[in-house]
């Protein structure tokens, strides 16, 4: 269950952390700081992930997760460190004037935050099994049932295509190849209303996981 909580609190974070313009600068910059807590905690009680590597055999599962993870590390550690380069308020000055005004390093911090968006439902949806049985066992669901199995697939096609959208109204592409204008980073989704707004970035974490589920099915189908 504390597994389970501490993951809901950081998809928590990371949608108000990518809807940065719904909020002034600095609480953007604390949950920046904030986010940080429970990533350590997630990567303590995964250590053993790092052991993994020594092991001799190597399924497409474990590439494609491994490959994953390790894009996820890297895009979440540029945009933590593009973030502390570019603050103006908690660490305002500590890579020096330079940076701090430097458009490319502000491209780079949102460009990496997308990625780590990406790369976050990503990595969901190749360990969903083993989450979503823990949690349909803590809530005794009926995973037989009509109304299960129907709900599940509504679900799916309403994040699929909640996600789709989201990703043309935030511009999704563009930010990935930088191609966005400094200072002129509102986007089509920017005029909805704020529930919505959000709403459009867990379809696009939820479309990706979903991609993410089938591509580790099918890795799995192929260790036959």
């Amino acid at each position: 269950m504390k597994r389970i909580l501490l993951d809901v609190m950081l998809f928590a974070l990371l949608i108000f952390l990518m809807a940065f313009k719904m909020f002034p600068r600095r609480y953007h910059e604390a949950m920046g700081v904030v986010v940080i807590l429970p990533i350590l905690f997630h990567l303590v009680w995964n250590r053993s992930w790092f052991s993994s590597f020594r092991r001799e055999e190597w399924s497409s599962f474990r590439k494609l997760s491994a490959a994953v993870d390790v894009l996820l590390i890297v895009s979440t550690i540029v945009a933590l460190v593009s973030g502390v380069a570019i603050a103006h308020r908690i660490f305002k000055g500590v890579f020096g004037i330079v940076w701090q005004k430097s458009i490319f390093v502000h491209q780079l911090h949102i460009t990496s935050s997308y990625w780590m968006l990406i790369f976050s439902g990503l990595h969901l949806g190749l360990h969903w099994n083993g989450l979503w049985s823990r949690f349909v066992r803590w809530r005794a669901w009926d995973v037989s049932s009509r109304a299960y199995r129907l709900g599940a697939r509504l679900a799916v096609v309403g994040v699929a295509v909640l996600g789709v959208v989201g990703s043309f109204l935030h511009q999704v592409g563009d930010r990935l190849l930088m191609e966005h204008v400094f200072f002129r980073t509102n986007t089509p989704a920017r005029g909805l209303p704020p529930a919505v707004f959000l709403l459009l970035f867990v379809g696009i974490f939820g479309m990706y996981a979903i991609a993410g589920y089938w591509m580790g099915k099918r890795s799995l189908q192929k260790n036959g």
